[in-house]
């Protein structure tokens, strides 16, 4: 009898651990579910950039060639960055990625001060009517003195002053563009091809949303990342980033291109190739686990149900929850 009774209890105990194996099943599938949600909204963002930036630079490189060359130029950079930690001996990466966040503010500041001043519109006009009215005044005063009496020239005094005033008014919006595009500069970002409004509008809002990206990922990386107990060794990095050069330049001959030519526009954006390259295949990758996983969880789950079933278990079917099977588990006891 005992033989007889301890059978079903080890029965029971085996599926009470595929039910907690569901149960994580479960749980890792709501976070992957999350996730997927999130990474689709930064594969729409990346693409959404990559378009305008393509509308904007129109390059001629064959998509397969920009991908290989985006995903090099982003790998390089990033081993130069880990070289660049290993040679100050600095910490944790966040302390690097908060810098990046500010460097990305103070250029969409920039961007935005540079609209400011340029839809702005009445300076320009104010001077423009400035000049004018200067114009007509010094002629009249000039025909006055020279008519009436010479005193009327004392008059030019006190229309010269607000009307200098004025003109200053009509170059203040040039200077403040000047001086918006030098606080962008020294963000160190891409310059931009052209100046216009069009392309300043066009790549504030990219900026605006990295910006967006960053703040929304930037808990999840606090929580991963953590200071390398060992830092990497830097002959090791110079050799990566030297394979990496050579490896750029092949595909740069190829495409009869030079490095310079990855320093301003056409650089950018073979990054945006690569940042949306990435992003399509890591939804790809979760899609893929959640895919696995929810087989794994129907297959358990079936193996549950099909145990309950047999033990003439009333009321069970393939879609009950995991605190429903769990509930008639324990009536077995």
């Amino acid at each position: 009898m005992t033989g007889n009774a301890s059978a079903p209890d080890e029965g029971i105990a085996s599926q009470r651990l595929r039910l907690a194996s569901l149960e994580s099943c479960e749980e890792r599938i709501r976070a992957l579910r999350d996730k997927e949600c999130d990474l689709e909204v930064e594969q729409i963002a990346a693409q959404a950039a990559l378009k305008s930036a393509t509308s904007r630079i129109r390059p001629k490189v064959d998509a397969q060639l920009a991908s290989r060359l985006g995903r090099s130029l982003e790998h390089r950079r990033e081993l130069e960055e880990q070289r660049r930690k290993a040679q100050a001996g600095s910490g944790p990466r966040r302390s690097d990625s908060v810098h990046a966040r500010d460097e990305l503010r103070a250029a969409h500041a920039a961007l935005l001060a540079w609209l400011d001043a340029s839809k702005a519109g009445e300076p320009g006009r104010l001077a423009a009517a400035a000049k004018v009215t200067l114009l007509v005044a010094t002629i009249a005063t000039v025909w006055a003195a020279i008519s009436i009496h010479p005193a009327f020239l004392l008059m030019l005094v006190v229309i010269v002053g607000p009307v200098s005033f004025a003109l200053g008014r009509g170059q203040d919006a040039q200077w403040r563009r000047v001086g918006a595009r030098r606080r962008f500069d020294a963000c160190g970002l891409p310059d931009l091809a052209v100046w216009d409004e069009q392309n300043v509008r066009a790549r504030a809002a990219e900026l605006a949303s990295l910006l967006d990206r960053a703040e929304a990922i930037e808990p999840e990386r606090e929580a991963e990342e953590q200071p390398p107990e060992h830092p990497p060794d830097i002959g090791e990095l110079n050799a990566r980033i030297a394979e990496e050069d050579r490896r750029i330049a092949t595909e740069l001959a190829a495409a009869g291109l030079t490095e310079a030519d990855t320093q301003g526009g056409l650089g950018e954006w073979l990054r945006l190739v690569d940042r949306a390259d990435r992003s399509r295949e890591t939804l790809e990758r979760v899609k893929g686990e959640r895919g696995r996983l929810r087989a794994e969880a129907a297959e358990l789950r079936s193996q549950l149900v099909g145990f309950l079933r047999s033990r003439e278990v009333k009321a069970i079917d393939e879609h009950d929850s995991v605190a429903a099977i769990a509930e008639r588990l324990e009536r077995l006891r």
